[in-house]
């Protein structure tokens, strides 16, 4: 049998978040393309400094037929500060595209290695709002014993991967219809060049910088292709909460993305970078977050990257006059809407065919 990952969302650490558990129970459904007979779950405790205690934890399908997770072989389970582990394999007859239903109760109310998503393509929790943010804990990842190999995409970026508008349903349109499997490898406030440095109540969740991020995520996921879109926060956040000496320059911009297309290249992955999109009219720690120094160093960055092969022009997609076009924005001028995503997913496909990739 070969082990496949079905579905990776990568977890951060919200050290602001006092109560993500606040009922001890959480309920998520998880899309899962591939039939199984056996399944298991990668479990989270990358950020905190105490254990997770896991009292009971379930899964079923749409069927309502339910199996007990253990680890070791216990129902209840705990897992270690500053760890990840995988829980025992289960067993559990899975048909394709469904949803997976997964009830974990525990007695630990602040937790601070937490995932988050807004669109519900993908994970699903009790809040289905399609713009408001939605957290959940315990796990990160699931895998699948299949009978054959599936080639694999990561989203690699920042909020505008993690928060899946325009990733998860372009990874459900993959996963259903072409049989490529992928992972969201997207954190809210990432950035390129530096780890999280800001007066933002939100600063330690943007994590280290996606340049070191990288490497963890080819060594650990070993994906064929690899869909690259950061860079704006590298803009954005300096001068708003973090220090204005930290606005990078474009060649600085460039190199690194230069630098992880090698890395990608020795990784036999093939790097596909997409465009900088804009974020004039944004608003970020009270003060505008953009000024025509920044716009200036965004066009300079795209100019470049437009030189990559497999490059992905983003920008010109979304863009009017240097602005977000309305019907892409969810209104703060940065973000994609729910029907906006769902455009970039498209075109994004659209792309990945026209340049054989897929």
């Amino acid at each position: 049998m070969i082990i496949t990952t079905t579905w990776k969302h990568n977890f951060t650490n919200y050290d602001n978040l006092k109560a993500v558990n606040q009922a001890q129970f959480q309920h998520l459904k998880i899309f899962q393309p591939l039939a199984t007979k056996k399944i298991r779950f990668q479990l989270n405790n990358l950020y905190d400094e105490t254990p997770l205690v896991i009292s009971h934890m379930e899964i079923y399908d749409q069927a309502s037929h339910k199996v007990s997770v253990t680890l070791d072989n216990k129902s209840s389970f705990q897992i270690e500060p500053r760890l990840l582990q995988w829980s025992d394999w289960i067993d559990i007859d899975l048909p394709s595209n469904t949803f997976l239903s997964v009830d974990i109760t525990s007695t630990k109310v602040e937790i601070h290695s937490v995932g988050l998503t807004i669109s519900n393509d993908l994970v699903k929790t009790k809040i289905n709002h399609p713009q408001m943010p939605k957290y959940f804990f315990g796990i990160s990842a699931i895998q699948v014993q299949t009978e054959q190999t599936y080639e694999k995409i990561a989203f690699f970026g920042d909020s505008l991967t993690n928060q899946g508008n325009f990733s998860a349903p372009l990874s459900k349109d993959l996963e259903q219809n072409f049989h490529i499997m992928t992972g969201n490898f997207g954190i809210s406030g990432n950035r390129l060049l530096h780890q999280g440095n800001s007066t933002s109540q939100w600063s330690t969740s943007f994590g280290e910088a996606g340049f070191t991020r990288f490497d963890h995520m080819l060594a650990n996921f070993q994906p064929n292709i690899v869909i690259f879109m950061e860079g704006i926060n590298d803009l954005l956040h300096p001068g708003t909460g973090t220090p204005i000496s930290e606005l990078p320059t474009s060649h600085a911009v460039i190199t690194a993305i230069h630098l992880l297309k090698a890395k990608c290249k020795k990784h036999d992955a093939t790097f596909v970078p997409m465009t900088i999109t804009p974020a004039y009219g944004n608003m970020n720690d009270g003060v505008p977050g953009w000024n025509e120094k920044k716009e200036q160093l965004r066009l300079a960055i795209n100019r470049e990257l437009l030189k990559m092969p497999h490059i992905i022009d983003l920008s010109t997609l979304v863009s009017e006059d240097n602005h977000l076009k309305p019907e892409f924005d969810c209104g703060d001028h940065v973000h994609f809407s729910h029907d906006g995503g769902e455009i970039v997913a498209n075109y994004i496909k659209e792309q990945l065919i026209r340049k054989r990739m897929i």
